[in-house]
């Protein structure tokens, strides 16, 4: 089962083990996206600083196992995750 969580700051997305699956991108104005494998903004990184466009994005179901960390850079962004 997948679950979802839409943010626009920088936050905690789960915590403990999982799978990232993707992120939709609802809207940005040079917004980045940072994840981490942890439960604050350190440790290991799952994908470095991006800015994505719009749209949908396949993260290729990366595990991970502290928890999931999302760390809004740059301008506006508001996002959809995806994890299981």
């Amino acid at each position: 089962m997948n679950n979802n969580v839409n943010l626009t700051a920088t936050a905690q997305i789960k915590a403990g083990h999982g799978v990232l699956v993707g992120m939709y991108v609802n809207s940005t104005n040079s917004g980045t996206v940072k994840l981490w494998d942890s439960l604050t903004a350190s440790g290991t990184v799952l994908n470095n600083t991006i800015t994505p466009a719009v749209g949908y994005h396949d993260l290729g179901n990366t595990s991970f196992s502290t928890g999931l960390f999302f760390t809004k850079g740059g301008t506006a962004i508001d996002v959809t995750f995806y994890y299981a």
